[in-house]
C-alpha cells in the first residue's frame, strides 16, 4: 500500500522532533533509498528515505540502516558534501501533498586549507549553505531531490528526461512541484462538487477520491463507512479526518502479518490495532513487505565476499596440485641417477646420452658420470623435501573448500535476517569473512537448530549452518539416534530422537523430506537422502565444522518438504 496524505501529515508532525538534529553520516541503503544518521538530544537515529515503487516511505529507525550499495554513487558523494555535518533547520509538507521537504544548513567550508591561510577571525560571520531534500511519495513516480537555495536540482535518485515526462527530473534543471489536480479542498467540506461527481460515479468511496484532493481510496472507504454512505455526512467526515489529531493504527491478518495501516482509526476493517506513532506502523508494515529484497541484497554481498575467499583457496589448491605434479616428475631424476651409476662403466667422456630400456638419459660431455648422478640425487632430495606434508595440506585445503561450499549453500537457503547473519557469523569465525563484512549492529547470537516435535517421545532436529550441523549430530544426537543427510550435496544434518525406540515410516519420511528441503537441492523434484545410525557418523579430523564421513547407510529418494515445516 502507499502512504496517503494524512499519513504524511502525521509523519511530518512526528519528524518535527528532529529539527536541529546534526547529520553525522549518509548511506545509500539501496538503489531506491538513502539514510541519514541523525544525532539529536544525545541520541542517534537513522532517517530512511525510500522511493520504492510500492513501499515509498520516510521512517525513523533506532538501528543503523545497513549500506546496500557498495559503489559510491553521485547522490552519495553529494550528500557527503552538502549534508554531512549540517543540521536540519525545517521540515515541511506542502498542503494536501504527499511531499516532505527537509531543509539542511551547513557551514560553508573554506576552500583554502594551506598553512598560509589567514588565521580565524571571529568578526567575520560564518557563511552557511542551505539545501533541501524533497521526498515525493507518489507510487511509481516517487523520487528524492536534492535542491539548492535557488530551487535548482543538485541531484535526484531517479533521473527523468523530457522524452519520458513533461516534468523533467535531472541535475542542473529547476525543481518544479508536481501539478496540482483540479479537485476540491477536503478541508472545506463542500458538498456540491461531490454531488456533481455522484451524477456519473455512483460509488461514494470512488466519488470521494475523484472529488477531493489528497483523499486516498482507503480514506474514502473509511469516510463512506462512517457516514453509512450518506454524501453530506461523508463530506463532513472527510473534513473532520483532515482536522483531527492523528490516531495511527495497523491491521494484521490471521498470520499476524501487517496488511494495512493508517494515520486514523480504520473502523471499516476488522482487526485494527492502535499504534503509538505512524512511524511505528510504517516500519512494521515495510519490514515484512520489503524484507525479501533486503535479505537478497545482504545475501548477495555476503556471497560475493565468501566467494572471493573461496577463489583464493581454490588457487592455493591448484598451485599445490601443480607442485605435486612437478615433484612426482622428480622420480625420473632419481631413476636417471641410479642408471648412470649402474652403467657408469659404459659411459665415455664424449657421450651425450645413455639409452636404458628404450629411455634416453641426457648426459653432459666431459663431466664425470658420478657428478651427474649426484646432481640428480640432490635435485630429487630437494623435491622430496618439498613434498613433505604436501598431501596433508592438499587434503586440508580440499576440505576447507567443501566447508565453504556448504556455507554458500546455507547462505542461499537462509530465509530470514537472523538466519543470514548466523551463517555470516560462522563464516567470520572460520576466517572466511572479515570483521568489516559484518557491521556490529548486524551481528547476531548463535541460533539454535530447528526443532520439530512429532509426538511426546519423538523429535526431529535440523541444522541450518556448519556449527548447527555439528551441534545436531554430536551434541544432540546419541549413538542410537537416526541421522539423515542429502547424498553428495551440501545440506543440513538431521537427527531423529526417539529414545532408542523404532521409528515409524511416516516419521522417517518426514525427516527425509526436511533433509531434502534444507539442502542445496531443495528446488529439485526429488532428492536422495542417506540414512544411518548416528554411531556411524564421524567428524573429519582437522576439517571444518559439520564436515563428516559416515558408513552403513541406506538411501531413499523423496520430494523436499516445500513448506520447510513448522519448527519451534
Amino acid at each position: 500500500m502507499t502512504i496517503d496524505t494524512l499519513a504524511v501529515t502525521a509523519l511530518c508532525s512526528e519528524l518535527h522532533a528532529y529539527i536541529g538534529a546534526k547529520i553525522q553520516d549518509t548511506v545509500v541503503a539501496s538503489p531506491q533509498s538513502i539514510a541519514l544518521e541523525l544525532y539529536h538530544e544525545r541520541r542517534r537515529v537513522w532517517l530512511l528515505l525510500s522511493v520504492h515503487p510500492k513501499l515509498a516511505r520516510i521512517a525513523v529507525h533506532d538501528k543503523k540502516v545497513p549500506r546496500g550499495v557498495e559503489q559510491a554513487t553521485p547522490f552519495l558523494l553529494l550528500m557527503r558534501k552538502y549534508l554531512e555535518g549540517g543540521r536540519i533547520s525545517a521540515i515541511e509538507q506542502p498542503a494536501l501533498e504527499r511531499i516532505i521537504i527537509i531543509s539542511i544548513v551547513k557551514p560553508t567550508e573554506p576552500r583554502n586549507t594551506d598553512e598560509d591561510a589567514p588565521p580565524f577571525d571571529p568578526s567575520i560571520p560564518i557563511a552557511y549553505t542551505t539545501v533541501r531534500l524533497i521526498i515525493e511519495i507518489m507510487d511509481q513516480r516517487s523520487n528524492i531531490f536534492m535542491v539548492d537555495a535557488n530551487d535548482t536540482v543538485i541531484e535526484c535518485v531517479k533521473h527523468v528526461n523530457a522524452q519520458k515526462s513533461r516534468r523533467v527530473a535531472l541535475p542542473q534543471h529547476p525543481y518544479v512541484i508536481p501539478p496540482i489536480p483540479d479537485k476540491a479542498d477536503p478541508r472545506l467540506a463542500a458538498i456540491e462538487p461531490l454531488l456533481a461527481t455522484l451524477d456519473s460515479e455512483h460509488d461514494l468511496a470512488k466519488a470521494l477520491v475523484a472529488t477531493y484532493r489528497g483523499v486516498s481510496p482507503q480514506l474514502a472507504r473509511e469516510a463512506a463507512y462512517r457516514a453509512d454512505n450518506d454524501p453530506a455526512t461523508a463530506a463532513k467526515g472527510i473534513q473532520e479526518l483532515f482536522s483531527a489529531h492523528a490516531a495511527p493504527c495497523i491491521i494484521r491478518d490471521e498470520h499476524d502479518q501487517p496488511i494495512a495501516y493508517a494515520a486514523y482509526a480504520l473502523t471499516h476493517r476488522p482487526g485494527a490495532v492502535a499504534c503509538s506513532t505512524i512511524n511505528e506502523a510504517i516500519i512494521a508494515f515495510a519490514m515484512v513487505h520489503e524484507s525479501l529484497g533486503d535479505y537478497q541484497r545482504r545475501r548477495d554481498v555476503l556471497r560475493s565476499r565468501i566467494s572471493e575467499h573461496r577463489d583464493r583457496i581454490a588457487r592455493v589448491l591448484a598451485n599445490m596440485t601443480q607442485e605435486m605434479t612437478r615433484a612426482e616428475r622428480m622420480e625420473l631424476l632419481r631413476w636417471e641417477g641410479q642408471m648412470i651409476y649402474a652403467y657408469m662403466h659404459t659411459i665415455t667422456p664424449t657421450m651425450t646420452e645413455l639409452v636404458v630400456d628404450e629411455q634416453v638419459i641426457t648426459l653432459e660431455p666431459r663431466v664425470a658420470p658420478s657428478l651427474q648422478a649426484q646432481e640428480r640425487f640432490k635435485t630429487y632430495d630437494k623435491a622430496k623435501a618439498a613434498l613433505a606434508g604436501l598431501p596433508e595440506r592438499m587434503q586440508k585445503t580440499s576440505e576447507e573448500l567443501q566447508g565453504i561450499d556448504e556455507t554458500l549453500a546455507f547462505l542461499t537457503m537462509a530465509d530470514s535476517f537472523d538466519a543470514i547473519e548466523s551463517v555470516a557469523r560462522d563464516a567470520l569465525s572460520l576466517g572466511w569473512l572479515k570483521k568489516t563484512d559484518i557491521p556490529r549492529q548486524a551481528r547476531v547470537k548463535a541460533q539454535p537448530p530447528l526443532r520439530f516435535p512429532i509426538d511426546a517421545s519423538t523429535t526431529i532436529y535440523v541444522g541450518r549452518n556448519a556449527f548447527q550441523n555439528q551441534h545436531v549430530t554430536f551434541t544432540i544426537g546419541e549413538s542410537h539416534d537416526t541421522w539423515l543427510h542429502a547424498r553428495g550435496i551440501p545440506g543440513g544434518h538431521v537427527i531423529i530422537k526417539a529414545g532408542g525406540r523404532p521409528i515409524d515410516p511416516t516419521t522417517l519420511r518426514r525427516a527425509a523430506a526436511l533433509a531434502a528441503h534444507y539442502s542445496s537441492a531443495r528446488e529439485e523434484a526429488a532428492v536422495d537422502i542417506d540414512i544411518c545410525r548416528r554411531t556411524g557418523v564421524r567428524k573429519i579430523k582437522g576439517g571444518p565444522p559439520g564436515l563428516v564421513s559416515y558408513h552403513a547407510e541406506s538411501t531413499i529418494r523423496i520430494a523436499p518438504d516445500k513448506t520447510g515445516g513448522t519448527a519451534i
